[in-house]
């Protein structure tokens, strides 16, 4: 099928870099190759508007995952991993409406918040972003935390490390949050950062490497009565990814600061879910 007429330039822009992939081959809306894939990245979606919450998306993206995902058969019982936001949302109604099991529906979530706290950590200090292993958890949205108990620079607690005082924590946990809003008065939403964190992650699936990343998965018990919810939701939690796909880890220790937001966080992506 040819590409939408809208979409031709993309297309044509893409098929001319395939040419340095001799092995590799462009398809646009093929409905075999859909259902045939192990990888889907899921990016379908209406774009947040300038200034509003990803949230705002949620009622038309969901019903756009309905009519992509209900009834259809995904042979290869692929690994789906979602962009589209409100992406905690997103990712609940396409394990919902594929059939697929919690552990290969995967959204990118605080993956990117977090990768984006260590670069805003960087900035205010004298350290670079590769000395930081931060963790940000909860809704890839306005109720995002930023984990500073688990956050290390050095392999040390960045909470123990003088350099780093609270409101240098609280400006960067800041401008973490609003990093998608800067990125929209120059763009439509952000594009290179998650895509990058998109192919880590499938990265991970095909190598099999069991590492420790924030992304938005099903709630297991554990986390269900720690957030206190009374049914599984889609959440940014420390995750275990590997071949296998991905699970919560079973144990975490919070501050109590820490726990009540992240409960905040949970208490709104379950009352819209």
């Amino acid at each position: 099928m040819e590409p939408d007429p809208e979409r031709s330039g993309a297309f044509l822009d893409l098929a001319h870099g395939m040419t340095l992939y001799p092995n590799k081959e462009l398809k646009t809306n093929d409905e075999q190759l859909f259902d045939e894939a192990d990888f889907i990245f899921y990016t379908a979606g209406t774009p947040n508007i300038h200034g509003g919450s990803r949230l705002s998306t949620a009622e038309s993206n969901t019903e756009l995952t309905r009519s992509i995902f209900q009834g259809r058969r995904l042979r290869r019982n692929p690994f789906i991993i979602i962009i589209t936001n409100p992406v905690d949302l997103i990712s609940q109604a396409v394990q919902k409406y594929s059939g697929l099991p919690p552990e290969r529906v995967i959204g990118t979530g605080t993956f990117l918040d977090s990768v984006r706290l260590s670069y805003y950590l960087s900035e205010l200090s004298d350290y670079q972003p590769e000395d930081f292993e931060s963790v940000v958890l909860g809704e890839h949205g306005d109720s995002q935390v930023a984990i500073y108990s688990m956050t290390t620079v050095n392999g040390l607690p960045i909470e123990q490390n003088e350099h780093f005082s609270n409101d240098l924590l609280t400006k960067a946990a800041e401008l973490t949050t609003n990093a998608a809003f800067q990125i929209r008065e120059t763009q439509k939403g952000t594009m290179y950062g998650v895509s990058k964190c998109a192919e880590i992650i499938m990265d991970h699936l095909i190598e099999g490497n069991e590492v420790m990343i924030p992304l938005s998965i099903q709630t297991n018990t554990f986390f269900q009565e720690l957030l206190e919810l009374n049914h599984p939701i889609y959440i940014s939690l420390p995750t275990m990814i590997s071949a296998s796909g991905v699970k919560a880890i079973q144990q975490v220790e919070l501050t109590e600061h820490e726990l009540i937001k992240l409960r905040e966080s949970a208490k709104i992506l379950s009352e819209i879910m």
